[in-house]
């Protein structure tokens, strides 16, 4: 009997008799040598990492839902994930990275990208770009944050508290673009609100869903100081649509329906180091004391009567000065020697676990260059970059392109966003949500070799100019309008042709007439 026929059974399933005559079959055990012990068919063995015995005691065998995590853990997470961001130094320095590297001090630039007849709307762009940027003097709806002030605070929320909700605001009294926004603290969408509704619909972690698990509306409690007390009855908190709503999260898990504070997997790490760090502290403040006691031999000296005034033992000290102890007393110094060798070690193997978890570098996270050279600091470097540019990518997807149409389409429709005195065409609203999203670059590793490295790739046509002035999050409009502008003012200035001009400013200028070497090739 053939190894298929032994496992394939009548009804064509697979089967394994007790009574079938042949071996056993046996598995080797992944992470670890052995065979199948205890029982064909069973996980335990079969993976090292299903085994269930004295050393495993404690690790979960229970696969946990994204539901339960979010009902029961949710709330403690968001609550510790702000404490760390307000009194730890490390969660603290991963939020500014977040916001230093994500954001920029530029924040994302947005261009928009009007083409007409295949050509670029040049006029269209401009009112287009002019009108954001105007627009975002006053993008919320409290009049408290710019727009680059609000792109920062949307970064180190979500990365605080894992979420952020936003909500859409169209209309008459929301501002000169009929379009504003709405931060709102993810702890007033109540994550212990739910509800089974009639319409089939159900309400979880305040948010109402389809069957499908498609979310229908967002529960928002009113802000007022009663509001983190919770909330039992959907009833008691205002129903927004979710087309009026953006909830900004990174889903980790299918099904996941609310975000987790990105600090979650290292603050138990951050908590045991803050707390070490703050005893060996003490220690070290006590040991710098000299603290001692002074001991009394009985068999020396009549031990006082109660009624006695203490002896004259000499309390203060100054430099160059010796007082005798009375008879029969001895000092004994208490000096702790913890912390000493271990403390920076103990620490800088924890901030190592917990920049892995970020995904930030060491160096990053801790501000310790101690141990950097060129090419460990290129080669931490290059994979952080890239974490930050996929953070990018994300809020581009969910952020910055919902609010960038959004806002066209009721600029567009009331009219607020003219070339002269024509406003946009309505019929050209999908051409003018068309845009590039640009984020924040950074310098140069090694300028001269990168630079000579594009150059290279320029010549090849392996890239184009335009391409490199994005990566490094300027605009190629803008770059080559500025130059233009610079070679112009010092032709003026001093007199010469624009050529001269450029020469004089480091830009290269080619003489010959530009079909020469085609001619000479035709002719070859």
């Amino acid at each position: 009997m053939s190894l298929f026929d032994f496992f394939r059974g009548n009804n064509g399933t697979a089967q394994v008799s007790a009574s079938s005559g042949a071996s056993m079959p046996k598995f080797s055990r992944i992470g670890g040598g052995g065979n199948l012990g205890r029982g064909f068919g069973t996980a335990t063995g079969a993976l090292a990492a299903a085994d269930a015995d004295r050393l495993t005691t404690g690790w979960t065998t229970t696969p946990v839902s994204p539901y339960f995590l979010v009902e029961h853990c949710w709330q403690p997470v968001c609550a510790r994930g702000r404490e760390a961001a307000r009194n730890k130094p490390h969660a603290k320095k991963f939020l500014r990275l977040c916001t230093t590297n994500v954001i920029g001090h530029k924040g994302m630039q947005i261009s928009p990208a009007v083409s007409y007849n295949g050509k670029a709307d040049t006029l269209a762009r401009e009112a287009l770009k002019s009108a954001f940027a105007d627009w975002g003097k006053d993008p919320e709806v409290t009049g408290l944050y710019s727009w680059h002030e609000l792109e920062k605070l949307v970064m180190r929320t979500v990365a605080t508290d894992g979420e952020i909700f936003i909500r859409k605001l169209r209309g008459k009294g929301f501002g000169k673009y009929r379009y504003q926004l709405q931060a709102i603290d993810p702890t007033r969408v109540p994550v212990n609100l739910k509800k089974e509704l009639s319409n089939g619909n159900r309400i979880f972690a305040g948010i109402e869903y389809t069957p499908y698990g498609r979310p229908v509306a967002y529960y928002v409690v009113n802000e007022d100081p009663h509001y983190m007390h919770g909330v039992t009855s959907y009833q008691e908190a205002t129903r927004v649509s979710a087309e009026d709503m953006i909830h900004l999260f990174a889903a980790e898990m299918i099904g996941q329906k609310r975000g987790f504070s990105w600090l979650a997997g290292s603050l138990p790490q951050m908590h045991h180091l803050d707390k070490y760090t703050e005893a060996s502290i003490v220690n070290a403040r006590v040991g710098a004391s000299k603290q001692g006691f002074f001991e009394l031999d009985p068999d020396k000296v009549d031990l006082p009567d109660e009624d006695d005034d203490a002896e004259d033992i000499p309390m203060d000290a100054e430099p160059g000065t010796f007082d005798v102890l009375p008879v029969g007393y001895k000092f004994a110094e208490w000096s702790p020697q913890f912390p000493q060798g271990e403390y920076q070690q103990f620490i800088t193997t924890n901030l190592h676990i917990i920049a892995a978890d970020l995904g930030v570098s060491y160096a990053s996270l801790s501000g310790d260059l101690s141990q950097v050279n060129f090419s460990s600091i290129r080669a931490g470097v290059l994979p952080e970059q890239d974490f930050w540019m996929d953070v990018q990518e994300w809020l581009k997807d969910r952020f910055y392109s919902v609010v960038y149409r959004d806002w066209v389409e009721q600029a567009v429709l009331h009219k607020t966003i003219r070339i002269g005195t024509t406003p946009l065409k309505i019929e050209r609203i999908d051409q003018y949500e068309q845009a590039k999203y640009n984020g924040r670059r950074w310098k140069y590793v090694d300028p001269i070799k990168e630079v000579n490295a594009e150059r290279l790739q320029h010549k090849g046509m392996l890239k184009s100019i335009s391409q490199t002035i994005r990566e490094r999050g300027d605009e190629p409009e803008e770059v080559f309008k500025e130059i233009a502008e610079d070679i112009e003012r010092v032709a003026k200035e001093i007199g010469v042709s624009s050529e001269a001009a450029a020469v004089l400013l480091g830009f290269v200028v080619n003489k010959g007439k530009p079909n020469d070497n085609t001619s000479q090739t035709n002719k070859s």
